[in-house]
């Protein structure tokens, strides 16, 4: 699994605990990249981005990130 959060463009070592998402190793990118060329949720300044994951993510991070039927969803693990 990845991790994909918000960060602020030039500080992507620092996302956000409360935006972020665990995701399929294979389709991560193909999601972040998705949620940056929608602008979901995000203000100026801010993208989506992909972490590798790590074991202290799992106690802030509760929700992933799927395709269904070729759509982008999310569910409360």
């Amino acid at each position: 699994m990845k991790l994909i959060a918000k960060t602020r463009i030039g500080t992507e070592y620092v996302h956000s605990k409360i935006n972020a998402y665990f995701a399929p190793d294979t389709s991560a990118q193909k999601m972040a990249d998705l949620l940056n060329k929608n602008n979901y949720d995000l203000k100026p300044g801010e993208i989506w981005y992909v972490y590798d994951q790590d074991y202290m993510q799992q106690f802030y991070t509760d929700k992933r990130l799927y395709f269904s039927r070729g759509k982008l969803k999310s569910a409360t693990i």
